[in-house]
């Protein structure tokens, strides 16, 4: 953790995933982390990491186009970390268009 995670992101930190397909959410209470986690599920990876204090953290999580979000989060085709290792990944699926599982 970073002293700068305990407050939400500036401009510049959310400028820099420019991707008009990126959604960045600051989650003070981790209403979004816990429901992630509760419903994760195959075919969605298993993330390898990015638990502190019982809270997803430094987690990206890719979902494939046109999943519908109703009464459970769509399994992930990433979901994983911490972000800055699996961003070539997330790269990738990205410019192929393709789910990565």
């Amino acid at each position: 953790m970073l002293p700068m995670d305990w407050r939400a992101p500036t401009t510049s930190a959310l400028g820099r995933l420019a991707d008009r397909r990126v959604r960045q959410f600051w989650d003070k209470e981790h209403t979004m982390a816990q429901r992630m986690a509760h419903d994760a599920r195959p075919p969605q990876p298993e993330q390898s990491c990015c638990e502190r204090s019982g809270f997803l953290w430094d987690l990206a999580a890719v979902y494939p186009a046109g999943e519908r979000w109703d009464s459970q989060v769509p399994p992930a085709a990433i979901f994983d970390g911490p972000v800055v290792q699996v961003a070539p990944k997330i790269d990738a699926v990205l410019t192929s268009g393709a789910p990565a599982r």
